[in-house]
């Protein structure tokens, strides 16, 4: 279905250019080419577009920079009809499994090796585009020719509306399809929706942060629907406006999500999570897909953050030693961010007596370090947290070392 209005969208963008004089006839094999590489690639990466801010910066620079010129040199010249017809099919497939080879790590070498390949063939095709433009120069067509530069760009400029408004569409429908699921009453579920699309239109971001609400509160009534809405925006306008919070409060959980942000820990949202917000991220240190890894977890209320976690997961002894080591740098960073450097000195003081986990409270805060027993073969976690005074807390977190 998106293809075929994809098709469409992009017989009415030839119509549009012809009508201006751009597009002849003469641009039909350009154009299918372009057809077959472009729209394919963009549509494929539809459903991630609302998560990066750049793709369409990105995707504008790309059309305007000098791989556009390498590609219209590169389509200069033809070569016979047989080789084109069996390379163009072939290549097409091959740039679409790279495509979808790019998307997962795990894929990571075959989207290296198919990415040489056709880096190799453009080669090709470009070092005898020129070496055939040079020897042909004499009847070099210089009008027809800055038509076929002109073209693809053209399109691809014209398609990125449709992309946008595709793009909007289908995130609409992945957000309304989690509704139907929180919302058992079809019509509260089908008043949910409408209120959405009439209160956000074309902000993503409030619509998500809305359908998050949603799934953890399970409103039962339109009161709640609403009231979703309004702490929606509320959510947005304190992530925007990142409000002061008075030390002795907390810490602010926008600063708070940067405490790690210099070591690859990128948290995306503060969200309300059935009993309290957080917010967290995953740092993998290594590329396999059992790589050991680190998660930070910002959590508090709405107005302040009063608890930080970091955990480690080891998934087996390969690397144990180099990532504990980074594990333990990645505490000393926390601390020193969140508490100063004097804590980093008090709480290393304690762990030098001590061989397990251990709790120590230090001028109000509470820092904890403790471990499960490895399992079978070899895994165990560690998890580190720093409570600020304004915590709530159990009497029972008094100063006790850990078993």
């Amino acid at each position: 279905m998106i293809f075929a209005a994809a098709a469409i969208y992009v017989a009415a963008c030839v119509a549009f250019l012809s009508w201006w004089g751009i597009w002849t006839a003469d641009n039909l094999k350009s154009t299918v080419a372009w057809s077959l590489a472009f729209v394919p690639a963009t549509l494929f990466n539809v459903n991630r577009i609302d998560e990066d801010r750049t793709y369409f910066g990105r995707t504008i620079r790309s059309t305007l920079d000098l791989t556009g010129l390498l590609v219209f040199i590169g389509g200069l010249q033809s070569f016979s009809l047989p080789v084109e017809l069996a390379i163009v099919p072939v290549v097409t497939f091959l740039a679409l499994v790279h495509q979808v080879s790019e998307r997962d790590a795990a894929h990571a070498p075959t989207a290296r090796c198919l990415g040489t390949f056709l880096l190799i063939v453009g080669l090709i095709v470009l070092g005898y585009s020129i070496y055939a433009t040079v020897a042909e120069w004499p009847t070099f067509n210089v009008r027809q020719n800055v038509s076929e530069l002109l073209v693809p760009i053209l399109l691809s400029l014209l398609f990125l509306p449709f992309l946008y408004g595709v793009s909007v569409l289908v995130v609409y429908d992945r957000n309304f399809t989690n509704i139907s699921f929180a919302l058992r009453d079809k019509g509260l579920a089908r008043f949910a929706r409408q209120r959405a699309f009439l209160a956000f239109r074309g902000d993503l971001d409030l619509l998500k942060r809305w359908r998050h609400i949603i799934v953890h509160r399970r409103p039962t009534d339109r009161l709640g629907v609403i009231q979703a809405i309004a702490q929606a925006r509320r959510e947005q306008e304190r992530a925007v406006r990142r409000p002061y919070v008075d030390p002795a409060d907390g810490w602010s959980p926008y600063e708070a999500m940067e405490f790690l942000a210099s070591e690859g820990f990128l948290l995306s949202a503060y969200l309300w999570y059935f009993d309290r917000y957080r917010a967290s991220a995953v740092y993998k240190f290594g590329d396999g897909p059992l790589a050991n890894h680190a998660t930070y977890y910002v959590e508090g209320d709405e107005a302040r953050a009063t608890l930080l976690t970091v955990d480690l997961w080891m998934w087996g002894p390969e690397n144990k030693e180099s990532d504990e080591q980074r594990f333990a740098e990645l505490i000393a960073l926390l601390m020193h961010r969140a508490a100063g450097p004097e804590a980093v000195a008090a709480f290393r003081g304690v762990l030098d007596e001590k061989d397990n986990g251990v709790s120590l409270e230090w001028n109000g805060y509470i820092f904890r370090i403790e471990s499960d027993e490895p399992g079978p073969s070899g895994q165990f976690s560690v998890s580190f947290t720093i409570a600020h005074p304004a915590e709530p807390r159990p009497s029972s977190d008094a100063e006790t070392p850990l078993d």
